[in-house]
């Protein structure tokens, strides 16, 4: 067991004063990396024990009733979250394929010369993993794409077991009403909306993100085009 298991994130908070940053997601490859479907057969004891102690410190950090978490590899992980948190409220974010894969893309190549190593035991190799599993004979960018299919086909096999407790939201929509759309996600989860958020949260965003991928090699555009034909015909 690590030596971590209940002090990793209160430290974080008592450090950062703030929000965990990006190490908080390093709790959920303790046993499972990116790349692994996991079914509800890996909800066991010594896993429960790990999580639910992970989250109740969050919980005391933060002085919160409710734990949310934002991590795109539990679309591997329905079933597998559906033992282990069998009241939990799911949201699903539908953006782009291209945005996605681009992001992926780019993670992978700030992590390839690094070949980033972990202490935890499963040996976890960071996002060159995706090449070795996903494109091993293919360039950096279709292994992304291929990630990316494995991904969307494995999330809607498993959807239909959480279909009451799910909503999904298109990122694009999202960016052009923010206001309208979290208030739908309030009463989805049960929440009160209250007028101070009507100052925090602005009626339009930014939607820059989403066309970073044109900025790629004419090539490596391409791919992604030819990939995702009809991308731009949903998002629009």
């Amino acid at each position: 067991m690590s030596p971590w298991k209940f002090n990793l994130l209160p430290l974080q908070v008592k450090r950062y004063k703030s929000r965990p940053p990006s190490t908080e997601g390093r709790v959920w490859r303790r046993y499972f990396t990116e790349i692994d479907y996991v079914d509800e057969s890996q909800a066991t004891d010594e896993i429960r024990n790990y999580y639910y102690s992970a989250i109740k410190a969050e919980l005391r950090a933060f002085h919160a009733k409710r734990f949310v978490n934002k991590n795109p590899a539990h679309c591997l992980r329905l079933r597998w979250l559906n033992a282990m948190f069998p009241d939990a409220y799911y949201i699903l974010i539908w953006r782009d394929p291209r945005a996605v894969v681009n992001s992926i893309y780019q993670k992978m190549l700030s992590y390839w010369d690094k070949q980033m190593q972990t202490e935890y035991e499963h040996g976890y190799k960071g996002y060159v993993t995706i090449k070795e599993v996903f494109g091993k004979d293919a360039s950096k960018l279709k292994a992304c794409i291929n990630f990316y299919n494995f991904n969307k086909r494995m999330l809607l096999q498993d959807l239909p077991i959480i279909k009451d407790r799910l909503t999904e939201v298109q990122y694009e929509e999202f960016i052009q009403q923010p206001r309208q759309e979290l208030k739908r996600l309030y009463e989805f989860t049960g929440l009160h909306w209250y007028d101070e958020l009507e100052k925090d949260v602005p009626q339009t965003l930014q939607l820059e993100n989403n066309g970073k991928w044109r900025s790629l090699l004419p090539e490596d555009r391409q791919t992604l085009e030819n990939a995702f034909p009809l991308a731009d015909a949903i998002t629009s």
